[in-house]
């Protein structure tokens, strides 16, 4: 990754951020806020996974339209950008992830094959 690169990514990135600001609502901002927390946990941490738990009142603010807005943050991340696997699971309420209980450890070795086909731990 060539420093100019890196430095229009991270311009890009705070204009996005700032412009959302003032787009979101206060709550989903702050949503976002948390979730890029966890973000540079992850990219800190490399070695082990980090969980964002939500509450139930978060998951209502986690719509598509913010997912793409996640998505396209993310895209700004790292030199191929930062894959983003959203899961809602860990409470009671849930019925797991689409496909079963096996999707959800189906995903977890895809997301860990990922990580050391891109030189990470998993």
């Amino acid at each position: 990754m060539n420093d100019r690169n890196f430095l229009e990514r991270t311009k890009q990135f705070a204009l996005y951020l700032a412009e959302l600001q003032t787009s979101l609502d206060p709550e989903s901002y702050a949503l976002l806020l948390r979730i890029l927390k966890g973000f540079n946990e992850a990219i800190v941490h490399r070695e082990r996974g980090v969980d964002i738990p939500f509450s139930p009142r978060e998951k209502e603010l986690f719509t598509p339209e913010f997912g793409r807005v996640l998505t396209r943050l993310a895209g700004f991340l790292g030199p191929h950008g930062m894959q983003v696997v959203v899961g809602t699971h860990g409470t009671p309420s849930d019925a797991g992830p689409p496909g079963g209980a096996d999707s959800g450890e189906r995903d977890r070795h895809e997301v860990d094959a990922i990580a050391r086909a891109s030189g990470m731990r998993p």
